[in-house]
């Protein structure tokens, strides 16, 4: 690739060999007149672009100064990030935070219902994985496709730290005993478990669940949803923590 130094050489050694063309030949003055202005027009635009390159930003200015990204350019990523999370593992252990992760990356990868199955099986580890071999074997025998359903079913029956208790009635039955954080973390934990409880169901059950003192305090604001029951219930006990800390600095 030649330099913009070279092109105007060549190009400076073009008009003279025009010039000596047309003393040989003796062309008209009009056409000598036309050439060289489109020579020298050439050549100024060759210095143009040139000038013009050198005061364009370099790519890293580009991107490190001036862009500035919108909303539109972390869609555009999603792709690349969804290749790069993993399939969370299992070997046995509480599978609730387990069963979370993995509807969170069926979500994500927007798995289809046929791999859901094969994909968490591959992952199952130590006590986990063997729970799986033995069941698996078991439904083949019987000619039976184990669906999504199916395996979390057996799963949770399998490993539920629960012992077999019912979970909508675990959770009826769930009374704070400790701090706020602690009620709300095992409220929590047990309802991502259940389906088919209405917001004013989950608000009852949890206001009912609350100490005494942390329930009477907001039951006046009528919550409608469980998000607004956990704010006020965490607004109350902030105002009781304070209250306690200046009866003791009396």
């Amino acid at each position: 690739m030649t330099t913009n130094k070279e092109r105007i050489e060549m190009l400076e050694q073009g008009v003279r060999g025009l010039q000596d063309e047309v003393q040989r030949l003796g062309l008209g003055m009009n056409d000598i007149m036309q050439r060289l202005e489109e020579s020298l027009k050439a050549l100024s635009d060759v210095v143009l672009s040139s000038k013009a390159i050198q005061s364009l930003p370099s790519v890293k200015q580009r991107h490190t100064s001036h862009y500035q990204p919108d909303e539109t350019d972390y869609c555009l990523n999603i792709p690349t990030l969804r290749a790069k999370i993993e399939f969370p593992r299992f070997a046995g252990d509480d599978p609730t935070e387990w069963f979370n992760r993995v509807e969170q990356y069926f979500e994500f990868q927007r798995t289809p219902k046929d791999q859901k199955v094969c994909l968490a099986a591959f992952h199952m580890e130590g006590e986990a994985n063997q729970w799986w071999q033995w069941m698996n074997r078991t439904y083949k025998e019987e000619n039976r496709i184990v669906t999504w359903t199916m395996f979390a079913d057996e799963l949770w029956a399998q490993f539920s730290p629960l012992d077999g208790e019912d979970f909508d009635e675990a959770l009826s039955h769930i009374k704070q005993s400790g701090s706020l954080r602690d009620y709300q973390r095992e409220f929590e934990k047990l309802g991502n478990r259940l389906h088919g409880w209405t917001q004013k169901a989950l608000v009852g059950t949890f206001m009912g669940g609350l100490k005494p003192e942390v329930a009477d305090g907001i039951g006046m604001f009528k919550p409608k949803t469980l998000k607004e029951a956990i704010s006020l219930a965490r607004t109350r006990d902030k105002q009781l923590t304070r209250q306690r800390r200046f009866a003791r600095s009396i």
